[in-house]
């Protein structure tokens, strides 16, 4: 008696949309950037889809507008680029020797910059950046000082 087969079932779509699966360990990272973001997950595949295709397609540098949109929301800089960091040494040489939160509070500085950005204002942006720097590690000392004064001897 030969066993009876029958074929995988065909999932429906509607007419024009295709199936295409995601790997499962990404699906949870997918679902919490949905939820960030107010989005439909299948929505945000599809703007992470059309981002990365439009990236691969741009003649010059592309940043998605979903990708800019999260980080920004998330106070994070959006100008992180090896290229950016190298345009910046032509104005501050020694950038590159700067630690990474400096470098961070210094591009966002300049990313919510409008207008020209002449040598001038990106070197005060320099200056504001390690003053920024240096109060934020004094913040962080002195919280630390707080906490260990804290706890029981």
């Amino acid at each position: 008696m030969s066993k009876k087969t029958h074929p995988s079932p065909v999932q429906k779509s509607t007419p024009g949309k295709k199936v295409i699966a995601i790997r499962p360990d990404l699906v949870p990272r997918l679902i919490e950037k949905a939820r960030e973001l107010k989005q439909n997950p299948n929505h945000l595949v599809n703007l992470l889809t059309e981002g990365g295709l439009d990236a691969m397609d741009a003649e010059g540098a592309y940043e998605s507008p979903i990708v800019q949109l999260y980080r920004s929301s998330h106070g994070k800089t959006l100008m992180t680029s090896k290229a950016v960091m190298t345009l910046c040494s032509m104005l501050v040489p020694g950038i590159h020797e700067i630690d990474r939160q400096e470098q961070r509070i210094l591009l966002d500085l300049v990313n919510k910059h409008e207008g020209p950005l002449t040598p001038a204002i990106f070197k005060g942006y320099r200056q504001l950046a390690q003053q920024m720097n240096k109060q934020r590690m004094e913040n962080e000392a002195q919280m630390a000082r707080l906490l260990r004064a804290q706890k029981p001897h």
